[in-house]
């Protein structure tokens, strides 16, 4: 066998391998966001900070050291999670991956990159933050809470 031969299928192999490890992580990050716990932190987050935002188009100071705030409350509670859930695996393994597939054909797309873009995001952000004071001052019920299970028997 050629010795490029053999380059090109240990290339392959890790590859394969971070292609695994990558879908592992997303699984995983999938679970916590979708999880009671992280929409009770997200939500009660924004429930405490909300009455601080104003509906202007400038930003005051005090909005980005709440914002850094949330990103290092968000991002704590994943890397707690992902770290209890899989301690073999590593963050910085899921940014290699995501660096190097950004630059390829397939590149990483789905909901559950929205989604951790939308949390990364400040005008989405203020845009919670905004609904949720206004929800608050409509004295509104969260639709959570209007949800009913009823038997069809």
């Amino acid at each position: 066998m050629d010795e490029g031969e053999e380059e090109g299928e240990v290339l392959a192999a890790d590859t394969s391998q971070l292609s695994l490890h990558l879908d592992t992580l997303i699984g995983h990050i999938e679970d916590i966001i979708l999880g009671d716990e992280f929409f009770k932190l997200r939500e009660g987050f924004l429930h405490d900070h909300c009455q601080l935002f104003e509906d202007q188009e400038e930003n005051k100071l005090e909005y980005m050291e709440v914002y850094q705030e949330y990103l290092q409350v968000i991002e704590g509670h994943l890397e707690s999670e992902l770290e209890r859930r899989a301690p073999e695996l590593q963050i910085s393994t899921l940014l290699q991956t995501l660096s190097s597939s950004s630059s390829s054909s397939s590149g990483c797309e789905g909901e559950v990159f929205e989604l951790l873009l939308t949390l990364s995001d400040f005008s989405a952000f203020k845009r919670d933050m905004l609904e949720m004071k206004k929800s608050e001052e409509n004295d509104t019920t969260q639709l959570t809470d209007l949800l009913q299970v009823t038997s069809l028997k």
